[in-house]
């Protein structure tokens, strides 16, 4: 998508998702309380006022994968609908489906290279589940690190039957289900461009509601994403042919007629107008609460009302009902955001759209900085603060509750800025390479 066809707040709201995922990753593998809800047990580790709505958003690393979809279900959309009545509408679909591949996995590549370079050389400091890594040790048998790379990558570009692999980059398990949404969103803008431009507008919702009930969450938010799309830019402007543009004629309307013909439909506008401000308020207050919903295993309290709406499908199986509410408040925030240029006016100040312009690059390699500093520098800052080694989360806590407050947040703050600052230059020297290296294979393979 070209600069004149971004949205720039789209961009906003990307950059913050990111910032969210990066912020709760730092915490999410040894301080679990922010992550779960109020009601929680123990009651005595819970009770938490950043466990309740609206404030838990800042702890829903999971609903902002679900909210990526949405948003690049509409990003991807718009400059491909805006060429729909165009000649070069299929070539631009077909270059933006090869390009598509390569601009997602090459920064992986990388990436993914790098971090096995590092673990090699043993430069990990932390505890990767058992399995995941298929019993691969620092400092021994390199070819072993390269076939498991390949193996990575291969599992991480099957879109049909893709596993979770773990272990390094763990938060790479979205890329297969980006590139599976995009060629759906890719494979509907072409099907449905010759549809009626309304009734694209109802087969759209029913087919993103039709996946959800089936517990596919990821294609729906990229379906509802390309309906916000079509919605915004798909449908073909029409001429007012209202009675309110007839008054001019004043033989066919008397002038007492067209005054009321006016004021009738000024006052169906104030209606709808604010029927319309109604409607965005309660789909982002929905949104935002849907996406607050914790990671508990079962529906809290103040949740458990929505299992009465649980289609059959879902089973009652908490690996697919969580990801499919958290999908609605997804799809619910982003409506409500498109609908509100007061909504979208946070998204476009500088300090948002910079978290936009890097956040890929913060979503690659926020894991691998943690991984590598998080806790050496966690255990150092607590025990300068406290003169008592950390032992464990729980055992920190029990010694100095303070000094363990100190140490999060100070190792925090240095590695969030670190974080920044690699992110910056990996979008400079690597992201923004790998997008011009994706577009001339593109031009290569289509030419």
């Amino acid at each position: 998508m070209t600069g004149h066809d971004r949205i720039r707040w789209l961009d906003g709201l990307r950059g913050i998702a990111a910032a969210i995922v990066a912020f709760d990753h730092y915490f999410m593998s040894d301080v679990w309380h922010p992550f779960v809800s109020f009601w929680a047990d123990p009651p005595e580790a819970n009770r938490h006022w950043v466990q309740l709505p609206p404030v838990r958003i800042l702890f829903s690393a999971h609903s902002m994968v679900t909210l990526f979809m949405v948003i690049s279900g509409f990003a991807i959309s718009v400059s491909l609908l805006k060429a729909r009545h165009s000649p070069q509408f299929l070539p631009r679909v077909t270059s933006a489906m090869v390009r598509r591949l390569f601009r997602i996995y090459l920064p992986v590549v990388v990436l993914a290279t790098l971090s096995q370079f590092l673990f090699f050389f043993d430069l990990y400091h932390w505890e990767f589940d058992d399995g995941f890594l298929d019993g691969l040790q620092p400092w021994t048998d390199p070819w072993a690190h390269i076939q498991w790379l390949c193996g990575y990558m291969a599992d991480s570009m099957n879109v049909i039957a893709f596993e979770y692999r773990g272990g390094l980059n763990g938060q790479l398990w979205t890329m297969p289900l980006e590139f599976r949404g995009s060629n759906v969103v890719y494979l509907l803008t072409i099907g449905l461009s010759a549809w009626r431009p309304k009734l694209r507008l109802w087969a759209l919702p029913l087919l993103a509601g039709f996946f959800l009930w089936a517990g596919n969450w990821d294609i729906f938010g990229f379906i509802w994403g390309l309906w916000l799309a079509e919605r915004t830019i798909g449908s073909a402007p029409r001429m007012d042919t209202s009675p309110e543009n007839d008054c001019d004629d004043e033989e066919k309307w008397p002038r007492h007629r067209c005054a009321a013909t006016r004021c009738r439909l000024r006052s169906a506008r104030r209606k709808l107008f604010t029927l319309s401000r109604l409607l965005t308020v309660i789909a982002f207050t929905i949104g935002v609460y849907l996406l607050c919903l914790g990671s508990d295993g079962q529906l809290p309290p103040g949740y458990q009302f929505l299992a009465c709406l649980h289609p059959a499908k879902w089973k009652d199986r908490w690996d697919i009902y969580q990801w499919c509410w958290k999908s609605v408040g997804a799809a619910c925030l982003v409506y409500a955001i498109a609908q509100s240029p007061l909504l979208q006016s946070p998204l476009h100040t500088r300090p948002v759209q910079y978290l936009g312009k890097i956040s890929f690059s913060l979503y690659l390699l926020h894991e691998t900085i943690y991984q590598l500093w998080r806790n050496p520098l966690r255990d150092l800052v607590y025990l300068m603060a406290s003169g008592h080694p950390y032992v464990t989360s729980a055992e920190a806590l029990r010694a100095d509750a303070f000094a363990f407050h100190v140490a999060w947040w100070v190792s925090g703050i240095i590695l969030g800025t670190v974080v920044l600052f690699a992110s910056h230059y990996y979008t400079i020297y690597v992201d923004n390479k790998c997008v011009a290296l994706a577009k001339r294979l593109e031009r290569w393979v289509t030419s």
